[in-house]
């Protein structure tokens, strides 16, 4: 069993961009984060979960398309937090101007991310800094260049092609990969070779965007860890088709099709990704080597990962382009489900120190849970979804201890808002769960503490709540089936200076709750 299995977890699930702190640009950085872990430590909780944090296209904001599946975004960089910017007068002179100033605050002020306007402020802010950078560093070949050298050496396997990648991006105005010219499009040397020559200050500029952002999470971590605290990062099933990473490795990748969810009770007509699908021959050849070099690579940045749709590893739902070919699982006998699955669990638990966690919601054949079982890998335990044979809910006291538990997830209703629209049978029931009475439910506010408590008091390994639920928010960060400025732009209203001191009676008594149950 996994050393962070040998004893109990309990944390929060706080996306990254909806942490504020008092300096921030309109959206949560790592300097956020870092000023979190204090409130998480007086919360007595001692990990947190993110959503994923690679970097996603202009205009985008779900963080499940992303342009890589190695680089971060660098809008969670904390720019005034470089330690460059010290030396670099006209930069911070910039940063300091009455009207930069003034554009900071009106981001910051916005009760939503304003992910077009951060983006464009941070990467103009960035841009001169990493001119300064260039002129004054990697020219004159310093001891600094020389760290930053060392990054981009360490981690060559992604980073030259995303560097590449996202230069050509820019310079092709944002068109599909699939229309650049053949030279470009199909990766021949000499065309490369001729873009680094002719851009290479634009390229380097997004290695030092990478290194920017290495430097300061790899402090955050270890501070951190100081405070006892883990990190849960959150690895999504497939990168966008418009991907470094399927451009680089087209081999791996069938653009032909695209991969989704078959019909179920949910949807009539199944759903549609827009991601592209996997050649499951070429990969696992190369023993999954895609998956196994990017989970290497988080272990730079996280204790534990999340697998994102286990079970399309199992089998993927395959929706040809070709509307003459009918959608399919790509396997259908479960031996071979099965054993493609285990073999892949199997190759990335391997690949890093970190404990890797199976999203297994939704309908998952039970060989799947068996697997997990076999190899002690946690899956998901939500507790308004766990029920007995009987109809009533599973008391998160029997859960496996080899399981996450949660309130809900982020693209669920937070426990406030399900609570209120719920039907009243079902209410009564979960009531009865938290309560042990067969009481009529009361109002949330009087609800909360026992909803909390009980989860909290799970024998499962691992507890997550989501930060709405700490708080008896009713805010969701996503909706699936729907698009709009309410998914993945809510803000928490507190900044982490201020949280302890605004909420201190709900603070101290949740505190006490986690003590409580966690002994």
């Amino acid at each position: 069993m996994h050393p962070l299995l040998e004893k109990k977890h309990t944390g929060t699930l706080f996306p990254l961009f909806s942490m504020r702190h008092r300096k921030d640009w309109g959206i949560g950085d790592i300097r956020s984060m870092t000023l979190w872990f204090d409130v998480l430590k007086a919360l007595n909780l001692d990990l947190l979960q993110v959503l994923p944090m690679n970097e996603m296209p202009p205009g985008v904001s779900c963080p499940y398309t992303a342009l890589s599946a190695f680089a971060l975004d660098p809008i969670y960089i904390a720019v005034d937090g470089l330690p460059e910017l010290k030396d670099a007068a006209e930069p911070r002179a910039e940063l300091n101007s009455r009207r930069f100033r003034a554009e900071v605050r009106k981001l910051r002020s916005s009760g939503t991310v304003l992910y077009n306007e951060a983006r464009h402020l941070k990467f103009t802010a960035l841009w001169k800094l990493y001119s300064w950078f260039h002129q004054n560093h990697i020219l004159k070949d310093t001891a600094l260049a020389g760290e930053f050298r060392a990054f981009c050496r360490a981690n060559s396997a992604w980073l030259d092609d995303y560097a590449v990648f996202r230069r050509l991006k820019d310079t092709h105005d944002w068109t599909s990969w699939t229309h650049w010219e053949d030279p470009l499009r199909s990766r021949h040397g000499d065309a490369l070779a001729d873009l680094h020559r002719r851009e290479e200050t634009q390229i380097i500029f997004f290695k030092y965007l990478q290194w920017c952002l290495h430097r300061q999470w790899t402090e955050a971590k270890a501070r951190a860890g100081r405070l006892g605290i883990s990190l849960l990062g959150d690895l999504p099933f497939m990168v966008n088709q418009e991907s470094a990473d399927v451009w680089s490795r087209q081999h791996e990748f069938d653009i032909d099709c695209e991969i989704g969810a078959p019909p179920d009770a949910f949807s009539e007509t199944g759903q549609r990704w827009g991601l592209p699908a996997y050649r499951w021959e070429a990969v696992e050849r190369s023993n999954f080597d895609w998956w196994r070099s990017k989970v290497k690579k988080a272990a730079d940045f996280y204790d534990m990962f999340r697998i994102d749709h286990l079970v399309g590893f199992f089998r993927t739902w395959v929706i040809p382009r070709d509307v003459s070919r009918r959608p399919d699982f790509d396997i259908r006998d479960e031996h071979g489900q099965r054993g493609r699955g285990k073999r892949f669990l199997e190759a990335v638990a391997g690949a890093s120190p970190m404990l890797p966690v199976a999203e297994d919601l939704g309908v998952i054949p039970p060989y799947v849970r068996e697997v997990l079982q076999e190899l002690s890998i946690p899956g998901y335990k939500v507790m308004r979804w766990e029920k007995r044979h009987d109809g009533n809910y599973t008391d998160p006291k029997d859960y496996v201890p080899v399981s996450l538990a949660t309130s809900s997830t982020h693209d669920n209703e937070p426990l406030a808002d399900w609570w209120d629209t719920v039907d009243h049978a079902e209410k009564k029931l979960f009531w009865k769960l938290v309560s042990g009475e067969e009481s009529a439910p009361p109002a949330y506010a009087k609800a909360h503490a026992r909803a909390v408590g009980s989860l909290l008091g799970a024998n499962s390994r691992i507890v997550v709540l989501p930060i709405q639920d700490i708080v008896g928010s009713k805010d969701r960060v996503n909706t699936p089936g729907t698009l709009g400025d309410h998914n993945w732009t809510w803000r928490l209203p507190d900044a982490a200076e201020d949280f302890l001191k605004k909420r201190s009676g709900a603070a101290e008594a949740f505190a006490a709750l986690v003590k409580e149950k966690r002994a």
